[in-house]
């Protein structure tokens, strides 16, 4: 992937794998999409240890067959094609994706010369 540029909404093979294996691996938090343009810029994790559940954090477990993964990977797909700039957020509570949070910024350009 070096050296290539990303097309608007494209979300490479590799970056969803690192995706989905958050999505099997994280109990609590978020992972973040960042677009600029978009183009895919970075890929965040936000991992959270709530202590009233410590013991179950990390086990390992995956709620997701292999086909409701690449159910997921498709949604993300769509909602991050929408994207011009802001992020897109993937909720995780329990081991299992919440919900999917788009933000959206938008640029303006000749408002007092500068533009947000």
């Amino acid at each position: 992937m070096a050296g290539r540029k990303l097309q608007p909404g494209e979300i490479p093979a590799l970056t969803m794998e690192y995706i989905l294996h958050g999505l099997r691996n994280i109990c609590y938090g978020e992972i973040i999409l960042v677009a600029q343009d978009g183009v895919l810029m970075q890929v965040e994790w936000n991992e959270k240890r709530r202590l009233d559940c410590w013991q179950d954090a990390g086990a390992g477990m995956c709620p997701y067959s292999s086909a409701a993964l690449q159910e997921i990977a498709a949604r993300i797909r769509k909602e991050f094609g929408l994207l011009q700039y802001g992020k897109l957020v993937l909720v995780i509570r329990h081991g299992r994706l919440l919900q999917i949070e788009r933000t959206e910024k938008q640029r303006f350009t000749g408002l007092d010369g500068e533009g947000i």
